[in-house]
């Protein structure tokens, strides 16, 4: 293990051109967990004694000309020139998230790792609420306890890390919209009941006539939930919802987290296609200067998973942005923007860029 980080300390310092780093990112695959501390100090021994360590177990960690592997052993590092705000978030304790955010600024960029046992939507609305005007990416660890901030695991709900240079984030979803958009008019907990004041089993059913939704295609049916009480459903900007299942004699769907009513929502199709298409759209909008850096917080269900083989996106990436030192992860769930908030979304890749 000591020689694999210094080794990927040595490449990551030479992507980015670097003799040394203010701030190194980490992915890594569980088992390098198990030695934390000698993970880390064998990186502060390569990347200098003074670097900020901010990291995350995973699943699987690319970076542009490694040979991407979904499985086994891997260890992914990008190293910053920027030592950055570090935090971390612990419950009911806000005050080094908030003390970050205010020292990066507005505009800043906060890259967040969160821990998959973390109450989810208080991470969400704490980091909304203390994140001042940055911009936030982020995803969810392998396995609980997932979580490095400096020399060893952190016992935290979630850490990161605030940078002052201009960034850019964009959320590319693996559901496609199918049908019309409907509103919310009644619910009860995790209980839609109805939609456009019918039934909500009704809307559902109805799915059946729509091309290409049937049989097996059933089961990758979503809801796609607009951020904002009243504002009309976008494609571009909405919240993947599972679907658990029906209540027949109540007529009502049972979703994995509550539907508010007023909400517009729209029934969503996990498509390879559709998500090679809205990643390319989420990128022409990220169009500007070439990107100084970035990571990419790609969930475990994309990937061969969605498309039957691999690599797919970050061949996307770099013909769309150019080449750059860009760390990807495989995330257990990711963190983006939802209107203007950030929120928890689901089969998504997240892109986060860091400016020259």
């Amino acid at each position: 293990m000591r020689e694999a980080a210094r080794d990927a300390a040595s490449r990551a310092l030479q992507r980015a051109g670097l003799s040394k780093a203010g701030c190194v990112l980490v992915a890594a695959t569980p088992e390098h967990f198990d030695q934390a501390l000698d993970l880390c100090a064998e990186l502060r021994a390569v990347a200098g004694a003074r670097t900020h360590i901010v990291g995350v177990a995973t699943t699987a960690a690319t970076m542009p000309g490694d040979a991407e592997t979904e499985q086994g052993p891997a260890l992914g590092l990008l190293a910053l020139e920027q030592p950055g705000h570090v935090f971390s978030l612990r419950k009911d304790d806000v005050s080094e998230l908030r003390a970050a955010a205010q020292r990066a600024g507005p505009g800043a960029l906060g890259l967040v790792f969160v821990d998959p046992s973390a109450p989810l939507q208080r991470v969400c609305s704490a980091l909304s609420r203390e994140g001042g005007q940055a911009r936030i990416a982020g995803g969810g660890a392998a396995v609980e306890g997932g979580l490095l901030l400096d020399d060893d695991i952190a016992e935290a709900q979630a850490v990161g890390v605030f940078f002052a240079a201009p960034a850019r984030v964009a959320v590319a979803q693996a559901h496609q919209p199918i049908g019309s958009p409907l509103l919310v008019t009644r619910a009860e907990g995790r209980s839609l009941l109805e939609l456009d004041s019918h039934p909500a089993i009704e809307a559902l059913t109805a799915l059946a006539d729509q091309p290409g939704v049937s049989g097996e295609a059933l089961q990758f049916i979503g809801l796609g939930l607009s951020p904002t009480a009243g504002e009309v459903f976008r494609a571009e900007d909405f919240v993947s919802v599972p679907l658990l299942g029906v209540d027949e004699e109540r007529g009502s769907i049972e979703t994995a987290v509550a539907l508010p009513e007023g909400h517009s929502v729209c029934f969503t199709l996990r498509d390879g296609m559709g998500a090679r298409r809205t990643l390319q759209g989420a990128l022409d909008r990220l169009s500007g200067p070439p990107p100084g850096w970035g990571v990419y917080f790609d969930c475990a269900s994309r990937g061969s998973n969605l498309y039957g083989v691999g690599g797919l996106d970050l061949g996307l990436i770099e013909k769309s942005l150019g080449a750059f030192p860009l760390l990807s992860l495989r995330t257990s769930f990711e963190l983006g923007p939802a209107g203007r908030a950030t929120a928890v979304h689901l089969f998504t890749g997240v892109l986060a860029l860091g400016d020259r």
